[in-house]
């Protein structure tokens, strides 16, 4: 008796055991499916209100996309893409400070994203602050080394800086690895600048080949054709540019200045007219119509034009050293020294000749 006596307490309390165990676990199992349900809830939240804000990004507003990514980071504080996003909508209001520190929260959270580290240096690079630009391309150009377009910017800071060679050197780099038309445009504008106008008219070609619908390219070849003297080429290509885009206002004006400077004033007038057309503000058809009509003596629409481009354009020191042109030749020579004085203090030798030869 004795024997199932201490049988039966073993079994009492071995089955005791089991169900304390059991419950215990039960508890721990709901507990962790609570959490798993409350995960689930702020998951979800958190993804309608991203969805939220892009969608208020999309449609430009703003300051109610910022709310709701403020929310998204108090219910995930390590959502790189949130604050990228809160990135935008600050640089879009240009609050220069909160995009580049939600930025570089970003990369905090997605160290090798290569988009997060494009916008940074280029957000450098567009501040001048080439050092830390060149830091972060440097970065991409060590862990991303066939990505060309790191090379296109190293060369637009070297333009920046007049450094020419270099400039060549990091846009040859991108070339190399892939050759895109806007490569061999800043490539054709370094050539230009060495003056080695055959190797820049070669690289305009070259980006007509890759993409002959850009407005772009034709004016900047019709633009080389005018510079270097050719100028029914440079008619060619003007007209090739109208025929893209006939609301194009400045290959308007370009094609007038090629007139212009072919004696051919009555093709000018309406090339720079039909300029005016499309923008009714645009300075340099103003100040180069208002030539046509200096060169035809008539004065008083010379000055009605001249007035009208240095009230909207103060500092348009072409425009300034034009109306002190015409000031004496209607004898006003105080007016005329001020003009070229203006236009002297903005930086223009030009001026600075006219003040030394007429103004005492």
């Amino acid at each position: 008796m004795r024997f199932s006596l201490i049988v039966f307490l073993f079994f009492y309390l071995s089955s005791a055991s089991y169900c304390q165990d059991f419950i215990k676990n039960d508890s721990l199992f709901i507990d962790s499916i609570n959490k798993l349900n409350l995960n689930n809830k702020k998951l979800i939240l958190f993804e309608n209100k991203y969805n939220e804000a892009i969608d208020s990004f999309k449609s430009g507003k703003l300051n109610n996309a910022i709310l709701l990514l403020d929310e998204c980071v108090k219910l995930d504080s390590t959502s790189a893409n949130s604050y990228f996003l809160l990135s935008k909508c600050y640089y879009d209001l240009d609050f220069k400070i909160e995009f580049l520190h939600n930025i570089k929260k970003a990369l905090f959270f997605d160290s090798s994203n290569l988009l997060y580290i494009s916008e940074i240096g280029n957000y450098y690079r567009s501040v001048r602050n080439n050092d830390s630009a060149n830091f972060y391309f440097d970065i991409i150009a060590e862990n991303f080394p066939n990505f060309s377009d790191v090379f296109y910017w190293k060369s637009l800071i070297n333009i920046k800086n007049e450094d020419y060679s270099s400039a060549l050197d990091n846009i040859n780099k991108a070339i190399n690895i892939e050759e895109k038309d806007y490569f061999f445009n800043e490539r054709a504008g370094i050539y230009r600048k060495q003056k080695n106008f055959n190797k820049s008219l070669s690289d305009y070609k070259i980006c007509i080949k890759l993409n002959n619908e850009s407005t772009l390219y034709f004016n900047n070849i019709a633009s080389l054709y005018k510079k270097i003297g050719i100028l029914d080429s440079s008619i060619y290509f003007y007209n090739k540019s109208i025929t893209l885009d006939k609301q194009n206002k400045l290959s308007f004006n370009n094609r007038g200045e090629v007139f212009l400077e072919n004696g051919d004033i009555d093709n000018a007038k309406k090339d720079f007219k039909k300029s005016l057309e499309i923008d009714s503000s645009y300075t340099l058809a103003l100040n180069n119509l208002s030539i046509c009509f200096f060169n035809n003596n008539e004065l008083a629409k010379t000055i009605e034009l001249l007035n009208k481009c240095i009230e909207i354009q103060p500092d348009f020191v072409t425009a300034l050293i034009n109306r002190g042109i015409y000031y004496e030749t209607v004898r006003d020579e105080r007016k005329a020294c001020e003009d070229w004085k203006k236009a002297s203090e903005l930086g223009s030798k030009l001026a600075k000749k006219f003040i030394n030869n007429d103004c005492f």
